[in-house]
């Protein structure tokens, strides 16, 4: 295991977490490790009270380093707080060659809100995507290549609904009312309001297939 970062163990007695450091980069750096230490699969997500046990033997007030862990962002929730997982890769994961991100299902009501969570999480926030499956090719075709990559889409079953048939169908609709579509636009909203057309999950879905070398995992 790696040693403990230093502006984590001035920190800590005997190796336990007394109090929360006041400047930002030591809080992080505190968060980080305990992120670690309590959430060290990054592919399994923990119950709020498994959770709450683990930062028990750590630091002194849990429930409030588990509420940090959100708020700093090293960690996630689902919308109920039924479970947590660890978000980012920090100094004391030994990854090798693969790089794994998570992406939140619960926190998009709405198809613009879904590509933006999904811009978020693939480019690190440096790009905004919008809803088009042509923008999300070329996107995930960034992430081709030699360092392989694990999307971990959590919430799922919210998303189909987000992203379903009803979700899919009002937001062409909403999109032909500001403007006229183009033909293309045209002949996907005539096969939704027909009842044959592909919603924005299945496009979605169906993008990340065309691109195997970028593991999809459901949850």
């Amino acid at each position: 295991m790696a040693p403990v970062n230093p502006d984590v163990s001035r920190f800590l007695h005997d190796g336990r977490l007394v109090a929360m450091p006041r400047r930002w980069e030591h809080r992080r750096a505190v968060a980080r490790w305990l992120a670690h230490q309590t959430l060290p699969d990054l592919l399994e997500p923990v119950g709020e009270a498994e959770l709450t046990g683990r930062l028990a033997a750590l630091a002194a007030d849990p429930v409030g380093v588990r509420r940090l862990l959100v708020d700093l962002g090293v960690a996630h929730r689902t919308r109920d707080g039924a479970e947590y997982w660890r978000t980012e890769l920090t100094e004391y994961d030994d990854v090798g060659d693969r790089r794994t991100v998570h992406l939140d299902g619960g926190a998009a009501d709405s198809v613009p809100e879904f590509y933006g969570e999904l811009g978020r999480v693939l480019s690190a926030g440096q790009h905004r995507l919008e809803p088009s499956v042509d923008a999300l090719d070329d996107l995930l075709g960034t992430l081709d290549g030699p360092a392989r990559v694990t999307v971990v889409w959590h919430d799922v079953e919210h998303s189909r609904e987000a992203l379903g048939f009803a979700a899919t169908l009002a937001y062409l609709q909403g999109i032909a009312a500001q403007a006229p579509p183009g033909e293309q636009v045209s002949r996907w909203l005539a096969d939704l309001e027909a009842g044959r057309g592909r919603t924005y999950l299945e496009l979605v879905l169906g993008t990340f297939a065309a691109h195997p070398e970028i593991e999809l995992v459901l949850r």
